[in-house]
């Protein structure tokens, strides 16, 4: 028998299964992606600072510069563009301004309360440092194309583990750790939007800075700055 080009051919397009052809489409078709974990490994360098202060008090803003680092873990909704991330977390919160951290006794209860005052005398620094230990909850979107534009929104809750003020005057320089009625537990809401490896980032802190009853009410911490996502 002659097999001809042609019948060879047509051979071998029947011996291609409809089943075959299927899948061979489903690699560029958007109806089959499936989407892969991405941004895991998150830092973030941020303008850090606290809402409802005095009006005595002086941020010094150019100062107040706060670093975040995240490893998360991503988990894609089936085929959609939607995923949900968590992990751990670790932000460096710092304030500069013009205030000193005074102890005030109670004359009912014998506690020590904190108040807030302008310093008295000239100082080259005055931080108020933290170290949070966080753990990150997000729903996220990305787009379905090579270049991805992302959009990020969550909660965080997080822990004081370390806390310090850092000052320095005439006389040198002094830290002091473990300021008095500090509200140890923190939690707020996050927010990402960016494209491919860059994103303005956002936190609000719902937590109050102070114990209720044993300092100044209504202050509560912020970052805003960018978020850079290697992978």
């Amino acid at each position: 028998m002659v097999l001809t080009l042609a019948s060879f051919s047509q051979t071998k397009k029947d011996s291609i299964k409809p089943s075959d052809k299927k899948k061979t489409k489903g690699i560029y078709d958007l109806k089959n992606y499936k989407s892969d974990p991405h941004d895991r490994l998150i830092l973030e360098i941020n303008h850090t600072g606290f809402l409802g202060l005095a009006e005595n008090v002086k941020p010094q803003y150019e100062r107040s510069i706060g670093f975040n680092f995240a490893f998360m873990f991503d988990k894609p909704f089936g085929k959609s563009s939607f995923s949900f991330g968590y992990g751990i977390g670790l932000l460096s919160h710092n304030f500069h301004s013009n205030v000193d951290f005074a102890y005030v006794r109670d004359s009912i209860t014998t506690q020590l309360n904190t108040v807030l005052t302008p310093f008295n005398r000239p100082v080259t620094l005055n931080r108020f440092a933290q170290k949070i230990l966080e753990i990150p909850l997000e729903f996220r979107f990305r787009t379905k194309t090579d270049r991805q534009f992302k959009v990020h929104l969550g909660g965080k809750i997080g822990y004081v583990v370390n806390d310090f003020r850092s000052i320095r005057d005439n006389d040198g320089k002094i830290r002091i750790y473990d300021i008095k009625n500090v509200n140890y537990l923190r939690y707020g809401v996050n927010f990402r939007i960016g494209y491919e490896q860059i994103c303005l980032t956002a936190c609000y802190y719902i937590s109050e800075v102070f114990n209720e009853g044993r300092g100044p009410s209504g202050i509560t911490p912020y970052t805003v700055g960018i978020a850079i996502i290697p992978y």
